[in-house]
């Protein structure tokens, strides 16, 4: 028992030459046990935290400290647990509430009382400030270095200006634009570079802009001159930034010299002028052959019509039944002769009433009527046709208010469609008419379930001469007309057309007319 009492004595005795030693290190020297309590603080500690050790040992270090890891503190565990030390940089918060930055190495060790953490660490703070001082300041001349080459090399002229209009930088730009060298520059007043016929005014702007500095953009609107060393005046235009200065206001200017653009505006102007004389010249032209084919047309409505009714009206006769009656052949060529003497009716009248439209020759006779009676009248002229193709034709849902439109056009326009869905629908389908209010306007919806619209050529339907059914099977049908006259008229009623449709199931009309309010 005294042997133990020996060893021990010896171990107390070494453990406190030990921490005497430690107290005159001039770092932090600290021992943390493995839950991050304080169990020895040296006078270092004390010195660099302020907390002296009567105090701070107990403590747990992280929230006498408030510690911050530049990395994850996971990772200083992780550390510590597998390779047994770490090395890093953290900072404290002293007692006096100073954040340092401290160079910290993390060691563990086997202690009396089980794994302990032997911390050592060199205060970093002022080397820290220090070099990142060292790296603004590298940052500064770097920038400042930039900003004198962007200045140095801009496009355009740069001058500063002091109080005084004394001219204090210029870029080498500056003196290709006025023709001085740099020194000559740097030596005068900005009034040189000003035509002495607005010098009065310059000075009288520049105490202006002495009195409430602001920004001023380029692109004002400002007509301004530059004067050149050799005398010749250049346009410019000029943006202002003012820097205030205890002596007052130093003014940077840019200067852009806008020849090259004045020259261009004054020929694109002239190549205007030029352009609308060219432009009168051929809109009479035009103006004077729409008259002209206007006149044609009008002319041939009746050289045409007049000997197509005579060959309608002499295959009628032929037709009768009677003495010299005609046989099968006969019969069957005379129906070609009326057939195709139809289509050319029509195709004449598509022509005349769509040449008319565009000539602006063709008036709106507008009148109150009923829509459901205009509805009903189309619908029971197109029904023979659809009965032809075993095809339900029905209307319902029809606005039975009164609309503002010419009967005679609105009734061409049902036709149109209405015959468009007939000629497209295959035996046995179905073709619908509705008609409700849409704000100041009625609007009207002819569906089918017919062959349908290739979704690529929907929006060429109401083009002159294209053709729906050729689109779809490569059969020319009609003129080509019937839809773009569709759509003339309904927009000279202040409407809109508009067609759905998907090859295959059918297509949806839809247009509007004037509701009478």
């Amino acid at each position: 028992m005294s042997r133990d009492v020996s060893t021990r004595s010896v171990a107390d005795a070494t453990l406190l030459r030990q921490a005497r030693l430690l107290d005159q290190v001039y770092e932090p020297i600290l021992v943390l046990s493995m839950d991050d309590r304080i169990l020895y603080w040296n006078k270092g500690a004390e010195r660099v935290y302020g907390w002296p050790a009567e105090e701070a040992i107990g403590r747990v270090g992280c929230e006498l400290l408030q510690t911050k890891f530049l990395e994850s503190e996971l990772l200083v565990r992780e550390a510590l647990e597998t390779e047994g030390n770490w090395e890093g940089e953290l900072t404290n918060l002293t007692r006096d509430g100073v954040r340092r930055t401290m160079l910290s190495r993390r060691k563990r060790q086997e202690g009396t009382g089980g794994w302990e953490i032997l911390e050592t660490s060199f205060d970093i703070t002022e080397r820290k400030i220090a070099r990142e001082l060292e790296e603004q300041t590298r940052a500064i001349v770097l920038a400042e270095a930039k900003f004198r080459e962007l200045i140095e090399n801009a496009p355009d002229a740069i001058l500063q200006v002091d109080p005084n209009g004394k001219i204090l930088v210029a870029n080498h730009t500056a003196e290709v634009m006025f023709g001085y060298t740099r020194e000559e520059l740097l030596s005068k007043n900005v009034d040189v570079l000003v035509p002495s016929a607005a010098r009065g005014r310059h000075v009288e702007h520049r105490a202006s802009f002495a009195k409430s500095p602001k920004v001023r953009p380029m692109g004002r609107g400002m007509e301004l001159s530059a004067l050149r060393k050799d005398g010749i005046e250049i346009p410019v235009e000029i943006s202002l930034s003012p820097s205030q200065r205890d002596d007052g206001v130093n003014v940077t200017a840019v200067i852009r010299d806008v020849s090259d653009r004045r020259q261009t505006e004054i020929q694109m102007r002239s190549l205007q002028e030029n352009y609308m004389v060219e432009l009168e010249a051929r809109q009479r032209e035009a103006e004077r052959l729409n008259l002209l084919k206007s006149e044609f047309l009008a002319s041939m409505s009746h050289e045409l019509r007049t000997p197509l009714h005579t060959i309608m009206g002499f295959s009628e006769l032929l037709g009768e039944e009677g003495e010299g009656a005609l046989n099968s052949k006969q019969k069957r060529y005379l129906q070609h002769i009326r057939e195709d003497s139809e289509h050319l009716l029509e195709l004449i009248n598509d022509v005349l009433d769509l040449s008319k439209i565009e000539a602006g020759a063709m008036s709106l006779r507008i009148e109150h009527i009923s829509l459901a009676d205009a509805v009903s009248d189309a619908v029971n002229a197109i029904r023979p046709n659809a009965i032809m193709k075993s095809l339900a034709l029905e209307s319902h849902d029809i606005f039975k208010g009164l609309v503002a439109v010419d009967p005679m056009r609105l009734k061409e326009v049902f036709y149109n469609l209405l015959g468009n869905a007939v000629k497209f629908t295959p035996k046995g389908g179905k073709i619908t008419v509705q008609a409700e209010e849409d704000g100041q306007f009625v609007r009207v919806t002819i569906a089918d379930t017919g062959i349908g619209i290739p979704a690529d050529k929907l929006e060429q339907v109401f083009e002159k001469f294209y053709q729906v059914g050729y689109a779809t099977s490569g059969v020319r049908e009609g003129t080509g007309l019937g839809l773009a006259i569709c759509k003339q008229l309904i927009e000279m009623h202040g409407g809109s057309i508009k067609i759905e449709s998907e090859l295959g199931s059918g297509s949806r009309f839809h247009f509007t007319v004037p509701k009478v309010m």
